[in-house]
């Protein structure tokens, strides 16, 4: 069995790889060649466990990811666990890898996917909100997909701008310039592409209609039915409301409220993979006003993860270990 850390998995994947692992993904997605449950998300108080497995062709494995929003406080990641990997013909254990660094990676890379499709080729700005370990991979990974020149970022909690400012830049390999925002307007009026990375339960934006016209915006946060990052106002002005999974309309807040109450209509929703692979979608892929919401799959991670394993046996990189 091989055992691979943090930085085993660094030395694995560049940019181009996650998003060509993320592609592959969204390739199994539309061909529906994949067995995945949905995700049993069991909580415990603020506490949760998510437990995420996924058979593909000569591959299966499980992904086992808490998250523990107090966590940062106690200067320890939010979100922590581990992706195990099994042999398809015999069940045993081919691989464990950090689940943590996994989720942030195959995150980010899912959305440079999204934003290759969808987002103006000119943008040059963007926004994060929410500055953890979400917020610097999704930052890099949208600088690298799009040509970045100057980053708008807010957090309550941020007490580091320059160290975030430089895990960016080591992580994306070149400078940027970085503007910290004293409030969210700030940011969505400046930014281009804008994300949100954040644990809030209730919208991070004003809720105006103007502010979010010509904007492309990802939210990425909410993963439970009464949690949202986004307000009425940005489902609203949408030209274009895109998921990576259906099952988004039903587990996010950012979805399920503004369905439940009839603020949109599911026929305003479309799935990012028919973007991707449908010839009927072609005009989607020039978007105004863009909403995306991404909830992630246990798919993602088990192509991230067979790429990461594959690459590392190819360069001899981890620790065998035996049980």
């Amino acid at each position: 069995m091989l055992f691979l850390n943090r930085e085993d998995m660094k030395k694995c994947m560049d940019f181009d790889r996650c998003i060509a692992a993320m592609e592959k993904a969204y390739r199994i997605f539309y061909d529906n060649s994949f067995v995945m449950p949905h995700r049993p998300c069991i909580e415990n108080g603020k506490n949760t466990l998510l437990y995420m497995p996924c058979f593909i062709e000569n591959s299966f494995g499980t992904k086992f990811l808490t998250l523990f929003p107090d966590n940062p406080s106690k200067n320890k990641p939010m979100i922590d666990g581990m992706m195990v990997i099994n042999d398809s013909e015999s069940g045993e254990t081919k691989a464990i890898m950090h689940a943590g660094f996994l989720t942030a990676l195959r995150t980010a890379a899912n959305t440079a996917v999204m934003l290759k499709h969808l987002a103006p080729e000119d943008a040059a700005a963007c926004g994060i909100v929410g500055a953890g370990t979400q917020g610097v991979f999704q930052t890099a990974f949208t600088c690298y997909v799009r040509n970045i020149k100057t980053v708008y970022v807010y957090d309550t909690c941020l007490k580091d701008g320059g160290k975030f400012a430089s895990d960016v830049e080591n992580l994306l390999g070149r400078k940027v310039e970085f503007v910290f925002c004293d409030n969210v307007e700030t940011l969505v009026k400046n930014s281009d592409i804008i994300i949100t990375a954040t644990t809030s339960n209730t919208p991070v934006y004003p809720d105006r209609e103007e502010l979010f016209k010509g904007k492309t915006v990802v939210a990425i946060g909410t993963y439970k039915p009464h949690c949202r990052e986004c307000p009425d106002a940005l489902v609203k002005a949408a030209d274009g409301i895109y998921v990576d999974l259906d099952f988004a309309k039903e587990e996010s807040g950012d979805l399920y409220i503004p369905l439940r109450e009839g603020t949109i209509k599911e026929d305003r929703i479309h799935q990012i993979s028919d973007v991707i692979h449908s010839p009927e979608y072609a005009q989607h892929k020039a978007g105004k006003t863009i909403f995306i919401k991404t909830v992630g799959m246990a798919l993602f991670d088990i192509v991230c993860a067979t790429e990461i394993y594959n690459a590392a046996k190819a360069k001899c990189i981890g620790t065998e270990l035996e049980f």
